[in-house]
């Protein structure tokens, strides 16, 4: 048997079967026994590939819930798209899938290398194989795969990159600036607008930071849409797909509806119905929006280690550091906003508070200049966006 380890948890084993009466370069009615060993318990496969990838390729899956090992047609990424080979055509020999006590999973089968209407498994020359497993024993979207160009003769092996990375590196990094950076600072921008300058500075900055976060937000849903479509796969299928869509729709609503908001009434007149909606409205869509963008950039990060093979170490550490960051993000809206609530119904601005702790404190107060002056104006602005 040779061994070739696909990664630091799933083991290849395989065996050359060739006739007496043939050869490794004629090899009729050659076969390949194979036994995968995965550490865990899963459903695992190998798939061979004319051009090393996943769609148009052909796998053996066992899957130890049923115990069964088939032949699988690969028609495209998503599950629906893996289908079982008509029943003529599961030729595999001495084929079992067990979960050993010590938590292995290993499956065994013999193939014919070469059946009409496949793909030739190749004995002298290079052949593209798949690695691939999952969380569970039924069969379900990979947590990891592998792809490797090996000689089965020499047993010389070369990793096939995955491509596109940098693309979908860039994908992922725009999405971060977009809902992780720029739209929180756009709420805070709003439910901190007592710290800032007296007059429009808030709405100003609340308007680009949202207008910069949809526009990274098309680039980011155009290369999803163009190298998805590059890389032969499916639109709008998974989760991260169809998300992806409604959020760039909803915020498209969202611009749209705060441009065209309704008008705050002057002062000492009570808000129309409409704009009391209209603001409910808008926060609540914000809130919304806000909540997916943090969903999708986790989904992401997952969706990338899988595609690229990170490790499972490297991808829980970019989750906590991502999440940290998300955590300190939500910290500063929520509890910026209870306490511009707080300022709101005493009719305080910062300055003035900090004042009364200073009087508490004894500190002569007259002689500190304020840095933005009196806020009280301020904290009556007249927009309310969010």
């Amino acid at each position: 048997l040779c061994d070739f380890e696909l990664d630091s948890d799933y083991l290849l084993r395989y065996k050359l079967n060739i006739p007496k009466d043939s050869s490794v370069e004629v090899c009729t009615g050659c076969t390949i026994s194979m036994e995968l060993i995965y550490e865990g318990e899963a459903w695992i496969s190998i798939a061979f590939s004319n051009d090393g990838k996943m769609v148009g390729s052909e796998a053996v899956i066992g899957t130890p819930g049923d115990g069964n090992v088939l032949k699988y047609i690969m028609e495209s990424k998503v599950i629906s798209g893996v289908e079982p080979m008509p029943e003529s055509q599961q030729t595999l020999l001495d084929a079992s899938i067990e979960v050993t006590d010590d938590g292995q999973t290993i499956m065994k089968f013999t193939k014919l290398m070469r059946e009409p209407g496949e793909i030739e498994i190749s004995a002298g020359d290079d052949n593209n194989f798949l690695g691939a497993y999952g969380i569970d024993e039924v069969l379900a979207t990979h947590t990891k795969r592998q792809s490797v160009v090996l000689n089965l003769a020499s047993g010389v092996s070369e990793e096939v990159a995955t491509p596109n990375k940098a693309a979908w590196l860039a994908h992922g990094i725009m999405a971060f600036l977009s809902w992780g950076v720029f739209v929180p600072f756009a709420v805070q921008a709003s439910v901190l607008r007592a710290f800032l300058p007296k007059g429009h500075m808030w709405i100003k900055l609340h308007k680009a930071f949202n207008c910069i976060a949809y526009a990274l937000f098309i680039l980011i849903f155009i290369i999803g849409v163009v190298y998805t479509s590059m890389e032969g796969g499916s639109h709008f299928v998974n989760g991260h797909q169809k998300m992806g869509l409604a959020m760039l729709i909803m915020a498209f609503g969202q611009i749209l509806a705060g441009v065209f908001r309704p008008p705050n009434p002057v002062p000492g007149e009570a808000k129309a119905a409409i704009r009391v909606a209209w603001e409910v409205g808008h926060r609540v869509l914000g809130v919304a929006l806000l909540s997916c963008g943090f969903w999708q950039m986790d989904s992401g990060i997952g969706l990338y280690a899988t595609k690229y093979s990170l490790s499972e170490s490297d991808e829980k550490h970019l989750s906590i550091v991502y999440w940290i960051w998300i955590g300190v993000m939500s910290a500063v809206i929520i509890f910026g906003g209870v306490y511009f609530k707080y300022l709101k119904s005493s009719g305080e601005s910062p300055v003035q508070v900090a004042e009364k702790k200073d009087e508490k404190k004894g500190v002569d107060v007259t002689a500190m200049e304020s840095p933005v002056g009196d806020d009280s104006e301020n904290i009556q602005e007249k927009d309310q966006d969010v």
